[in-house]
Order: C-alpha cells, then sequence, then structure tokens
C-alpha cells in the first residue's frame, strides 16, 4: 500500500483547519491534539489522539476542508495515505469501508456528550472529565498513579475555560489529595474521585 510516514517535532502542525484533505494519516507513535479557533479567538482542543487512530478521515470522505487542525503534542510518527490510494482501499476492502463508518458513529456520540458536557457541566467537573478522558486516551497499562504531562494552556483549551481557572482548580484538587503536580506534569492519585466529580452533573 502506498503510503509515506513523516516525524513531526512538538507543535508542528499535520495539517491546517480549512484546508482541503490529500489524504489519510495514521498515529505511529507520540500524541497530537485536534483543535479549531472559536468565534472569540481562542482556540479549543476538539479531541486528543493517540497511536493507532486515524485523523483526517472525515474530511477526506466528505470532501470537505478539515474542520480542525492537528497538531503533535510530542515528536510523533505520523503515515500519510494518499487520498487516490484511500478511494482505492475503500473501493477493494469492505471491511475497511464499514470500519471507517463504525469509527465515524463513534466520534459523532462523543462529540456529542462532550457538547453537552461543556454546556451544562461547572467548570471542576468538566476539568475532572478531562483529566479523565486523558487518562483513559493514554493510560494503556491502567497505572494507579498516572502522569498527565501538558500545558495548562492547552488544558485549559481542553476544558474551555482560561488558565487561570484550570491552575486554580488543580490547586483546590492536590489540596484535596486527588492530583499531585510537578512542574507541567499532573499526577492522578485518586480516579475514582475525579469519577465522582465528573459524574456530579450526569
Amino acid at each position: 500500500m502506498e503510503k509515506t510516514c513523516t516525524v513531526y517535532k512538538a507543535g508542528q502542525v499535520i495539517f491546517h483547519e480549512k484546508t482541503m484533505p490529500f489524504g489519510l494519516f495514521c498515529i505511529n507513535t507520540g500524541k497530537i491534539k485536534l483543535h479549531k479557533m472559536g468565534s472569540d479567538g481562542k482556540e479549543q482542543i476538539v479531541r486528543m489522539v493517540k497511536p493507532g487512530d486515524f485523523i483526517g478521515y472525515r474530511a477526506l470522505m466528505s470532501n470537505t476542508p478539515y474542520s480542525a487542525s492537528a497538531t503533535a503534542l510530542e515528536e510523533c510518527t505520523v503515515c500519510t495515505i494518499p487520498k487516490p490510494a484511500f478511494f482505492n482501499l475503500l473501493k477493494e476492502n469492505d471491511a475497511i469501508s464499514e470500519g471507517l463508518m463504525n469509527l465515524l458513529c463513534r466520534n459523532l456520540e462523543e462529540s456529542e456528550k462532550r457538547l453537552t458536557s461543556m454546556a451544562y457541566k461547572p467548570v471542576r467537573e468538566r476539568l475532572a472529565e478531562a483529566l479523565l478522558m486523558i487518562k483513559n486516551t493514554y493510560d494503556k497499562d491502567e497505572q494507579e498513579h498516572f502522569t498527565i504531562s501538558m500545558t495548562r494552556d492547552d488544558l485549559a483549551s481542553l476544558v474551555g475555560t482560561a488558565k487561570e481557572t484550570v491552575i486554580r482548580l488543580l490547586s483546590e484538587m492536590k489540596s484535596e489529595g486527588i492530583v499531585a503536580t510537578d512542574g507541567r506534569k499532573i499526577i492522578i492519585m485518586n480516579a475514582p474521585e475525579l469519577v465522582r466529580i465528573s459524574n456530579m452533573y450526569d
């Protein structure tokens, strides 16, 4: 199968919002954020991406511009299948077509849940939910104390609030023994309590 693999440094953009798609991206290593600019000019992270995930397929399948940008959070290796090769693959392999449709449905469901959370949950509950989402995305070994390495700006963008609010709420959670911090690192000390907080307004 025709594909190319590229190494992206932290902060490098893989594709830009509102540009036309040119291929399917598969994440081999590293962490990536999908983000878009809000009407207020602030960045909003819409999804975190892990190794094994595909990105760019919705725009590719609908032949519409990317609805978000993709940026490496750390050094990443990303493979690209060019647009013509991608559509040939869909024609030749029904299982891949079905898998992508299932992926589209799951992502739509996740987006709807996120929109509901952003609309109705207080910021503390959204922060707890975001920390759990990051843990569930990247914690392959289900560690008791999972460490998140993420800037406060990116975390605030994910939660949909100001960086100062995230810093204050993390300080509160730290005093309650729910998390610990070490520079930009956040260590989840009490995941069950985060679950309880995130579900308070369900």
